[in-house]
């Protein structure tokens, strides 16, 4: 069985502990964001991240959007093994292409169609893609179904179809890692895969 993690709206959650404990998930994930950025996970770093996530959260007097999630273990450690691997090979690739074949490091946008119609899951994806060197979220269009993503070095239709084929990889992990039933059910048949178990 998959925990899941849901929240009601704050306006019938009841006491103030509950709609606190309801925007912990936000808070997380800003802090998880902002330790990336700084490539840094020292506990002086999160910290920071969280009083930047807790301020960000008052100022902008964001929302409280229903998080419903789930936590796979072996599928979030699939994604992280993922992440780290697709890091380090892009890495490599342009900085090589950059110091031996600058000619050939010219940049493109490629369009690739979305399977889910998670809000969070597509954030989580576009935060995740724009965190590999040589890739850049543009443009997230719910209402077509299509993320538009910078790729870099983009020379030929093989390296549009090689960046195609990863964001599409990286959707689905995150799908698979953090998405619920009905989410993967929804991804699964918007690939026109039989469901898995």
């Amino acid at each position: 069985m998959t925990p899941q993690l849901a929240h009601d709206d704050p306006a019938a959650a009841g006491p103030r502990w509950r709609r606190i404990l309801g925007r912990l998930p936000t808070v997380a994930w800003l802090t998880v964001m902002w330790m990336l950025l700084w490539g840094d996970a020292s506990p002086g770093t999160a910290l920071a991240g969280i009083g930047v996530a807790m301020i960000c959260y008052s100022v902008a007097k964001l929302p409280h959007i229903p998080v419903r999630l789930s936590f796979r273990p072996l599928s979030v450690l699939r994604l992280v093994g993922h992440f780290v691997f697709d890091l380090i090979v892009s890495s490599v690739h342009v900085a090589s292409r950059v110091l031996w074949r600058p000619r050939e490091a010219n940049g493109a946008i490629v369009a690739v169609p979305v399977r889910t119609d998670s809000d969070l899951l597509l954030a989580m994806v576009s935060g995740g893609l724009s965190l590999i060197t040589g890739s850049l979220v543009i443009e997230l269009n719910r209402d077509e179904g299509v993320i538009f993503v910078h790729g870099m070095p983009i020379g030929t239709p093989d390296d549009a179809e090689r960046l195609r084929r990863r964001v599409r990889r990286t959707e689905e992990l995150f799908v698979r890692a953090f998405g619920t039933a009905d989410d993967i059910t929804a991804f699964e048949a918007a690939e026109g895969e039989a469901p898995r178990a």
